[in-house]
């Protein structure tokens, strides 16, 4: 069986669980948000991971590979704060978006093993 499909249950998966950990989380930090909310801005969060999963195809020097997830995981996380900063109160914000960063650092460790 090819890794693929396997693959892609496990980024599926934590998409969807990190939508759930993110909208409780942020509930329980007393702010405002609904699941496809949050889901909606994983989504549009992930995309530079995204480019630095094909890079990261693409490209076989390690350190390369390295530079352009660090960099894009900098991207997706600098446009994750407005979003998530804009739910809960100020003083609250780093622990929203803490464990997404968590989530994206995840995601972005299987593009640059699985590559």
């Amino acid at each position: 069986m090819s890794a693929c499909p396997l693959l892609l249950q496990l980024v599926f998966t934590e998409v969807a669980l990190g939508a759930i950990v993110l909208t409780i989380n942020v509930i329980l930090l007393g702010g405002n948000i609904v699941f496809f909310q949050s889901l909606c801005l994983i989504g549009y969060c992930l995309f530079p991971i995204v480019i630095a999963a094909i890079i990261c195809v693409l490209v076989k020097l390690a350190w390369v590979r390295t530079l352009v997830l660090v960099l894009c995981l900098g991207w997706a996380s600098f446009a994750t704060v407005p979003f998530i900063g804009k739910s809960v109160p100020t003083e609250r914000r780093a622990l929203a978006v803490y464990p997404v960063l968590l989530m994206y650092v995840s995601i972005g460790w299987l593009a640059l093993v699985k590559s």
